[in-house]
């Protein structure tokens, strides 16, 4: 199946428009971790001192940019499917990049409070409302007659996607469990996936 003969100008402009906010939103991750200042003593020392308290945001960084970097797949792999759009899956798009071009403001508040419950929660549920709108968007174009693809690919994504939304969750109530560096679980998105692929 030749893409371009199938996909309409709308599914285009959204696919394109969606890649942008998506490479803005990952170079904003980075932008927010300044390089640290000589200060008065310039010595390797200092240096490694200040590259050290740096630690957290090269953290939330790391997590961010493999999130979202998942996220862009995830996308790519849905618009390979597409062959038209409607209002609705531009809202339901629209919706997912609202979340997405939120994750630099929650990841330098991961950053700066990583040992916060509030800060892990946020993120946790910033990025919980980022795999749903993902999920309602791939629903809303099955449903819709949008999507050109064989049953077990449609069904296979149709499980796939909720593995972000329960991921997320799951760390949203660990962070108000108390659990340190509850963050961690995001690393269960795979694995999760791969055990919903394989429900009956």
């Amino acid at each position: 199946m030749n893409d371009r003969e199938t996909r309409s100008p709308g599914l285009e402009r959204l696919l394109l428009f969606s890649d942008g906010v998506f490479a803005i939103a990952i170079t904003l991750l980075v932008i927010e971790i300044r390089v640290p200042a000589a200060g008065p003593d310039p010595g390797e020392a200092a240096l490694g001192a200040a590259l050290l308290a740096l630690l957290p945001q090269l953290i939330g960084f790391v997590v961010s940019f493999f999130l979202i970097g998942q996220t862009w797949i995830e996308h790519h792999r849905i618009g390979r499917h597409l062959a038209a759009v409607d209002v609705g899956t531009l809202w339901w798009n629209l919706l997912l990049l609202f979340f997405v071009a939120f994750m630099p403001f929650s990841t330098a508040l991961l950053s700066e409070h990583i040992a916060s419950r509030i800060a892990v929660t946020v993120y946790a549920l910033s990025f919980a409302g980022l795999g749903l709108a993902k999920a309602g968007l791939w629903r809303h174009a099955v449903r819709g007659g949008q999507v050109k693809a064989e049953r077990p690919v449609v069904r296979g994504i149709s499980r796939r996607v909720w593995a972000t939304p329960l991921t997320a969750v799951l760390v949203a109530a660990a962070a108000i469990a108390g659990v340190p560096f509850a963050f961690v679980g995001f690393a269960l998105i795979p694995p999760i996936a791969a055990l919903l692929r394989r429900l009956p």
